[in-house]
């Protein structure tokens, strides 16, 4: 239980639903032109992203796995054992420094030339960010290769031989045919014959194949943007069924059209 896990109080309800309405207004206000209530909004959206994230972080990973075993722990143990040290002290002080680095940038950036103690506190906080990309780069190139290379190269591989239905046959040959013209197009591009020095009639056909890979790329994309606009024109939708029928049906704004209206 933190102090961020309570629910808001029924007022804090309701003046969400002025502050959603007056913001939405406010990116609404683009199509007529850019103006500060624009950029207001866009602000507070990425300070408030911003805010939730850093929360979330607090709440779900810095809290729980680092600072409520430290505080759950009566005695620390001096000098502490391997499992506290690499578990708990060891990221601590590694996000400390991290922390003191990236602040001490930001002074040095307006104070002008770093000092010595403050070069070797840069070059301490290496060690950190080595450590984050290190793992960041590794469960990206992991990640890539179990979800997305090595399940697409069994598929194409599997063409149903030798008892399959023709359909799974043929399914398999354009699968593995397509993924490699694309992967020919990402590495090689387009084969010239003075580059490659082969017969015609192998470039003729390495250029088909590169050409069938890069117009399934295209055809990739093109989904891609199609997925990318549906879906942002599904939160216009949301947002204006939120304006015609949510915020109409909130106790908030029948208050406001009882009060605006003369009544009660």
């Amino acid at each position: 239980m933190t102090p961020f896990s309570s629910p808001l109080p029924p007022f804090w309800d309701h003046l969400g639903v002025v502050v959603g309405f007056l913001l939405s207004l406010a990116i609404f206000s683009f199509i007529l032109r850019d103006t500060w209530l624009v950029r207001l909004a866009q602000y507070l959206l990425v300070g408030v992203s911003l805010g939730y994230a850093a929360v979330i972080a607090w709440q779900s990973v810095l809290w729980l796995r680092l600072f409520r075993p430290l505080l759950d722990a009566a005695r620390p143990t001096f000098p502490p054992t391997m499992d506290a040290l690499w578990l708990y002290w060891a990221p601590l002080g590694l996000g400390l420094i991290l922390w003191l680095a990236g602040i001490d940038a930001l002074r040095g950036s307006i104070a002008g030339r770093p000092s010595p103690l403050r070069r070797g506190l840069r070059l301490l906080a290496i060690l950190p960010m080595g450590i984050l990309a290190g793992v960041a780069v590794g469960v990206g190139i992991a990640g890539a290769i179990q979800g997305t290379l090595l399940p697409q190269f069994l598929r194409g591989a599997d063409l149903g031989l030798p008892a399959g239905p023709p359909g799974f046959l043929i399914m398999g040959m354009l699968t593995l045919l397509i993924t490699t013209g694309a992967l020919i197009h990402l590495q090689v591009g387009k084969v010239a014959a003075v580059e490659w020095k082969l017969p015609n009639f192998l470039l003729s056909i390495l250029n088909g194949w590169r050409w069938i890979g890069e117009r399934a790329l295209w055809l990739a994309a093109g989904f891609l943007f199609a997925q990318l606009f549906t879906s942002r024109i599904t939160l216009l939708i949301a947002r204006l069924e939120y304006f015609l029928f949510d915020l109409r049906a909130s106790e908030l704004w029948i208050w406001l059209s009882a009060r605006v209206g003369g009544g009660p």
